[in-house]
């Protein structure tokens, strides 16, 4: 039986049951001294005594993982046709990786036992120092990126020439294969990775965007789909009416994806012939009433000329109703001003204006859409009261990055400041709204801290802070604050290392007088808390309930683990690398 058949038959078997599908019998018969030590294992497991087949299944399954993780594969051995030649050593480094032993180990405990959402910022800030990850988290690096596609764009520039030399060996890391990163730009776009040819792209648009368009146009031919899609978005940067001829040729793209993606593009140049046959169509929906009021009907029949632009005749079997489907369609496609130059309203108004509508749903999900690729930062104010929209909150930390750091953190500290909510909901509703990577300024952290000591700092904390989202809370000041108000941060819940004590004998002698107390000062608080709970008239349900009242997020250990962790990270980086 081939590595392969073996293997699949194990899985198939622990899939529908050990006593439904048999196992093979070259495992169930005895240890073969013929065979591979490999196999030899797996038959010794097998044959060992359990209580059940499932057992034996489960324990041979178990040995065979670790094989094969340690490079044998299942099965009989593989003959070689010709030897394999040894890979070729990778490139000089461009980067160097941090010196400081310490922050290896703490970035090491966040790849393995995060929290995730901190790894975005560890990559971004050794990027921004200029820097690679050391050989030793590589592994574990890219394993990370294997699991996460939204990881890869922090991840990749800081792989260094040795991780990118890793991933050409391990089809399961090729997302992050490519060719060096000193390579000039004709060898990337040549040999580079996808990801190393749509940044060149992104590159070259900041700079000539026309000799970026012509490099893609001029390789269109050879790209293929899941090539072409990702680079006719990177026109995105720079976009101008100069790439209108060729994203019109893309609305006939063979793939989906890249006219799709081309729509897209096409939707934010408001005077390109796409959009002007999008606004055509919605114009003739439009009308006024005898009170002069602004009304949109769909037609009754679809066009055959909507498919060219990207409008789909046929909705998705989610959807209701095909007429509303055309109509949230054109309005995902349409330049988002059209509508509030044409109507004459703000987006409040609009918002309001579609609630007297019949197409409603149809309408206020097409501009969401639309504000996707069209980001207008008029529409913050209303999306910052649609907090029980996530599609509404995940589009507000992309017009809130169009806004300067002032202008962004003026609003969240008019959010933190408004009696809204309690400080733990005006916590998350800014967490929600911020990009993956990015931080507080002083200015904003230090007032943020006030609060946190004043809700947390004393003997009793204000408001509750025992649920989850107080954890969550906690853990995106965490994240957010800006290093230099970390160290006061941590004292919320770590207490300043006494000084070394002198060991003079009169001092040891004294030690067991200073235990002694302590322990009278435990006491003594039960008693009170039981006399309290006593003068109160409390039940033990109720006294239960206000000691869960007074805890604090680090009461639960896994919490402490984490805030622990991400702290030491962001004071070890800031330290190493200014972060």
């Amino acid at each position: 039986m081939s590595s392969a058949n073996l293997w699949a038959a194990l899985q198939q078997s622990s899939l529908v049951g050990a006593d439904r599908l048999a196992v093979p019998a070259v495992l169930t018969a005895q240890v073969d001294a013929a065979a591979s030590p490999g196999l030899q294992a797996m038959q010794a497991a097998w044959l060992q005594p359990a209580a059940s087949t499932a057992a034996q299944l489960l324990r041979a399954s178990a040995v065979a993982a670790v094989l094969e993780r340690a490079g044998w594969q299942p099965g009989a051995q593989v003959r070689l046709g010709a030897p394999l030649s040894s890979p070729a050593l990778p490139a000089d480094e461009s980067r160097r990786g941090p010196e400081d032993e310490r922050l290896h180990g703490l970035m090491r405990d966040v790849l393995q036992h995060g929290p995730e959402n901190m790894l975005a910022p560890m990559f971004h800030a050794l990027d921004q120092a200029g820097q690679r990850l050391p050989y030793a988290l590589l592994v574990d690096a890219l394993n990370e990126g294997r699991r996460s596609v939204e990881l890869r764009a922090w991840l990749t520039p800081v792989l260094g020439e040795r991780g990118r030399w890793l991933a050409g060996l391990n089809p399961q890391w090729s997302y992050a294969s490519g060719v060096q990163e000193t390579a000039n730009a004709e060898l990337i776009w040549q040999e580079g990775s996808i990801e190393q040819r749509v940044a060149l792209l992104h590159s070259e648009r900041e700079t000539d965007a026309d000799q970026a368009r012509a490099r893609l146009e001029a390789s269109l031919k050879e790209l293929n789909a899941k090539e072409r899609a990702p680079m006719v978005l990177a026109l995105g940067v720079g976009l101008s009416m100069a790439d209108e001829p060729l994203l019109e040729k893309l609305l006939t793209d063979r793939s989906k994806e890249v006219r799709e993606n081309a729509a897209r593009l096409l939707s934010r140049l408001p005077q390109s012939a796409h959009s002007l046959r999008i606004l055509g169509w919605l114009q003739s929906m439009l009308s006024r009433n005898a009170k002069g009021e602004w009304q949109i009907e769909p037609p009754e029949e679809g066009s055959k000329d909507w498919e060219r632009d990207g409008i789909a005749l046929q909705p998705p079997a989610y959807i209701k109703g095909v007429k509303a489907w055309w109509l949230q369609q054109m309005v995902e496609l349409a330049p988002i001003d059209f509508w509030l130059l044409t109507l004459e309203m703000t987006p409040e108004q609009l918002w309001d204006w579609s609630r007297r509508s019949d197409w409603k749903t149809a309408l206020r999900q097409g501009w969401l859409a639309a504000l996707r690729d069209q980001p207008d930062v008029r529409w913050i104010a209303l999306l910052q009261t649609m907090e029980r929209d996530s599609r509404a909150q995940a589009l507000l930390s992309a017009l809130l990055d169009r806004l300067s750091q002032q202008e962004r953190e003026a609003l969240w500290q008019t959010q933190l400041q408004q009696a809204k909510g309690s400080l733990v909901d005006r916590i998350n509703t800014i967490e929600s709204s911020m990009p993956v990577v990015g931080v507080f300024s002083q200015s904003m952290s230090e007032p943020l801290m006030d609060a946190l000591d004043k809700a947390l700092g004393g003997k009793q904390a204000t408001g509750s802070w025992h649920s989850w989202q107080a954890d969550q809370a906690v853990l995106a000041c965490a994240r957010r604050l800006h290093p230099a108000v970390l160290p006061r941060f941590v004292r919320l819940w770590r207490q300043p290392e006494p000084a070394p004590e002198a060991t003079m004998p009169e001092q040891a002698a004294e030690a067991p007088s200073r235990l002694a107390g302590l322990w009278q000062k435990l006491v003594s608080k039960v008693s009170d808390a039981t006399e309290e709970a006593a003068q109160n008239g409390l039940t033990p349900e109720q006294q239960a309930r206000l000691e869960r009242a007074r805890l604090r997020p680090w009461d639960d250990e896994r919490v402490l683990e984490q805030l622990n962790r991400i702290v030491d990270l962001r004071l070890a980086l800031h330290a190493a690398l200014g972060a």
